[in-house]
């Protein structure tokens, strides 16, 4: 069976959040965390799976007449 785009996309955002989340907590753990230092993190985070996602979609078979997920 043949996981759908929209159901991989939503789990690379949770997989997003969580790892994001675990970084984020190290650093402060580690006192090493600073304002913009997460907020950058944040935002790296965000392309390298924006850009996962797009290579995902353009390699799916269903690619074609998948449609984006809703944010």
């Amino acid at each position: 069976m043949m996981t759908a785009p929209a159901s991989i996309e939503s789990r690379l955002d949770s997989i997003c959040r969580r790892q994001t989340a675990r970084f984020l907590d190290h650093l402060r753990a580690t006192r090493q965390a600073t304002q913009r230092l997460e907020s950058d993190t944040i935002r790296f985070m965000g392309f390298i799976f924006k850009d996962v996602k797009t290579a995902i979609r353009e390699r799916s078979e269903e690619a074609p007449h998948a449609q984006p997920a809703n944010r």
